[in-house]
């Protein structure tokens, strides 16, 4: 019996992850940003008192990966950081900038999400966030 490759889940998930990532990075271009930096500009608003290595895990980015995005976003004067409170670590808190910078993002977030939605169906939008929860946790 044959392999049946275009039931590869792997190619699969990274051609939909390439292509949503375009759709999200060309929305967040209009306001000077990528998906990406969108992601992390999230997490941080979201951390309660979180350190690199929290933010890493609950994005499930690579901890180098994630202080070279924030030194970026620093030096763009969106994001400060302080010393945790034990000492051992950071913590980052979005700059006035970037919360006014993730305001005027989150509406074109809103349409990028909508746009998925509208290909899919309310349900099927449902359960492929269900799906890709579930494969976040191989």
């Amino acid at each position: 019996m044959e392999d049946d490759f275009s039931l590869c889940v792997l190619d699969n998930a990274r051609k939909a992850a390439r292509a949503v990532s375009r759709h999200y990075d060309r929305l967040a271009r209009k306001v000077g940003m990528t998906a990406g930096q969108f992601s992390v500009l999230v997490a941080i608003r979201q951390a309660r008192n979180e350190t690199t290595g929290g933010l890493a895990d609950r994005l499930s980015m690579e901890r180098t990966t994630l202080v070279r995005n924030i030194a970026l976003l620093e030096r763009k004067g969106l994001v400060t950081s302080s010393s945790s409170t034990d000492g051992r670590g950071k913590n980052y808190q979005l700059s006035d900038e970037g919360k006014k910078l993730l305001d005027e993002a989150i509406p074109l977030w809103r349409q990028a999400q909508n746009d998925v939605r509208d290909i899919l169906g309310q349900d099927e939008f449902l359960k492929t966030i269900n799906t890709l929860k579930k494969l976040s946790q191989l």
